[in-house]
């Protein structure tokens, strides 16, 4: 009995799953935060559209490096309507 109740609980729980995450992808670059940027992007798939970035600066030895992350949400779905 203990069994059915666990597996109706499980079930349950897999119908309200939340909808799938966002991609991304982090790069760096030593030119810029737009390169940094730009190779992250470069990694979306096509149909995707950007929702937000963050990049961080790292100095060492007077010389920058960029790191930045790109975040992405998933095509809509297309269809015949």
């Amino acid at each position: 009995m203990r069994l059915i109740a666990l597996w109706a609980l499980t079930s349950l729980a897999l119908l309200h799953l939340p909808p799938a995450q966002a991609g991304s992808a982090t790069a760096g670059s030593i030119l810029s935060k737009q390169a940094a940027i730009a190779i992250a992007t470069s990694s979306m798939p096509a149909g995707n559209s950007v929702t937000g970035s963050r990049c961080t600066t790292m100095v060492r030895a007077l010389s920058a490096r960029y790191s930045c992350t790109v975040w992405w949400s998933p095509a809509p779905l297309s269809g015949d309507g």
